[in-house]
């Protein structure tokens, strides 16, 4: 039987991948794990590859050490690129640096040992829910992103945009630049001079979890500058999206009432939330908004 799943880690964490591999197999998956599957005298990397290509799911044990290892970014490159499935199980309190581009929007699993203590949760459970989440994916067809090399380049002479492309291209660049500068010094007029461009807000994630009987807690994790355009009377406004883009529920918590680094809650009933759009406003004045789509199981 051809494995589904790729185990992709740094050798810093073989012995979650080994614990995550042995729960996989139990449960009915078969995987691929390096340290069981290159075979002797074999060429490295075209085993690697292979191993990739056949896989349906790539299961990421992330870790700072893993964000730094160019292995682990070449493995999640190919998969990427290849439009694969990947499961992130994040088991440190690190959030991605080299490998954010390709794991933005991918909702985490998060058993780093902070989150553990906090949820009363052990790393078997965190097993437990990346072999649900695997079942829940790998069966969903993959249809591979098509290589630029691949692409026809049609012959024969060349047409309008072919010849005057660039110049079309330069033009409407400057006048995309030229708009914005003038929206810009226009939104800076009307708004007394405030700089709606600081950074006043710092999404760091939205933690996910299940409460058991078809309910389920979003909680918006974050930070707050201590400009002095925050004012104790403000509010955080926060409206949670599903996967069509409707709004599900909203939230609204004043900055005096802030509890530690949650900017916002809400209980709901379906495990359907996809992105959350925050607004901090001064009565009906937006002062800054900011949107995330990192939904992290806790």
């Amino acid at each position: 039987m051809a494995h589904e799943v790729f185990i992709s880690y740094k050798s810093e964490n073989a012995e979650y991948a080994d614990a995550l591999h042995k729960k996989l197999e139990e449960n009915g998956i078969k995987c691929w794990l390096d340290s069981n599957d290159i075979r002797t005298a074999k060429n490295f990397a075209q085993e690697i590859i292979d191993g990739l290509n056949e896989a349906k799911v790539v299961v990421l044990i992330y870790s700072k050490e893993a964000d730094k290892s160019p292995y682990v970014y070449r493995e999640i490159e190919t998969a990427f690129d290849a439009n694969k499935h990947i499961v992130p199980l994040k088991i440190d309190n690190t959030f991605p640096e080299e490998l954010e581009f390709f794991l933005r929007g991918t909702q985490w699993l998060d058993a780093s040992p902070d989150n553990l203590e906090k949820r009363n949760r052990t790393l078997e459970d965190c097993y437990d829910e990346v072999v649900e989440t695997v079942k829940e994916v790998k069966d969903i067809p993959v249809v591979p992103r098509e290589p630029i090399e691949n692409k026809v380049v049609p012959q024969g002479n060349p047409g309008f945009f072919e010849k005057y492309g660039k110049y079309l291209i330069v033009a409407v660049i400057l006048v995309v630049v030229v708009g914005g500068f003038m929206a810009y010094n226009g939104m800076s007029g009307e708004s007394g001079g405030d700089n709606l461009n600081e950074s006043l807000v710092d999404i760091g994630y939205v933690g996910l979890q299940d409460n058991g009987g078809g309910s389920y807690s979003y909680y918006v994790y974050g930070t707050l500058s201590e400009s002095s355009n925050i004012s104790s009377k403000d509010i955080v406004h926060i409206d949670f999206y599903d996967k069509n883009g409707k709004v599900v529920d909203s939230s609204d918590s004043n900055i005096s009432d802030a509890n530690g680094n949650i900017l916002g809650s809400v209980d709901v009933s379906s495990k359907d939330i996809a992105k959350v759009s925050l607004q901090l406003k001064d009565n009906d004045k937006v002062l800054f908004s900011q949107e995330s789509d990192n939904i992290v199981s806790e």
